[in-house]
């Protein structure tokens, strides 16, 4: 029977015992191993694109309200005596204080025809990078009272325009009508009542630590109601 089953199959080999060698299993692991470190550069690669996109997204965003709303308030800017302000000084300036990341002055905001009064508006950049708006509106006053004060403590209304906005970086550099820079720290008084035109700077990054490139937007306000003469309207 044995020389028999050689004489048909030609081997003493049994078919049960075919298979793969360690030497073929060690390349398929190996070639396995590649195409997966492939597959996950590619995924990591992708991830950090869409991350690096949506940070970037984030801190433009964050730009653009930020600069937008504080140039469109800024245009407002105005001497309170054009608003027959009687209780201010009447050589009071436009502006109350500033320096290279914070500015105060008087707006004529939400203030048809003259029945509120001139805002005091800040905006500040803390040492976190936050950037802040206020708007504290005039007490309430009777009919034909110009007497403007500011003591009402829960009527400012503050809102964030941006987070982690450069606090190395000059947010506010103030002008003079004949375009001189004014470069004290600090506003004096003269300086105060000199200002004529901003720039304004403002440097967002999505947060403290992300390596994408921060967003820098560049804006020169000029002040046109400063400049001109108003026809205050009496409060009815």
């Amino acid at each position: 029977m044995r020389n028999s089953w050689r004489t048909v199959h030609g081997t003493d080999e049994n078919p049960g015992d075919s298979g793969y060698t360690l030497m073929e299993m060690v390349v398929v692991v190996g070639i396995l191993g590649i195409v997966l470190a492939m597959v996950q550069t590619t995924l990591i690669l992708t991830q950090k694109t869409v991350t690096g996109s949506g940070q970037r997204v984030d801190q433009t965003s964050q730009a653009n309200v930020a600069i937008s709303s504080l140039t469109k308030v800024l245009r407002t800017a105005v001497l309170p005596s054009q608003l027959s302000a009687t209780g201010l000084s009447s050589g009071a300036a436009a502006f109350i204080q500033g320096t290279k990341t914070s500015v105060q002055f008087y707006a004529n905001i939400n203030n048809d025809a003259n029945i509120t009064g001139p805002s005091q508006v800040s905006y500040a950049v803390d040492a976190a990078g936050t950037l802040t708006e206020k708007i504290q509106p005039p007490d309430a006053h009777t009919v034909g009272n110009y007497n403007y004060t500011y003591n009402c403590t829960t009527c400012a209304v503050t809102r964030v325009l941006a987070r982690n906005v450069s606090t190395t970086l000059a947010m506010f550099t103030y002008y003079t009508k004949s375009g001189a820079t004014i470069t004290d720290a600090t506003l004096t008084a003269a300086d105060l009542a000199a200002v004529d035109s901003v720039d304004v700077v403002v440097q967002v990054k999505s947060s403290a630590t992300s390596t994408i490139q921060a967003t820098t937007l560049y804006e020169r306000v000029t002040l046109p109601n400063a400049d001109a003469v108003a026809i205050a309207t009496s409060s009815p």
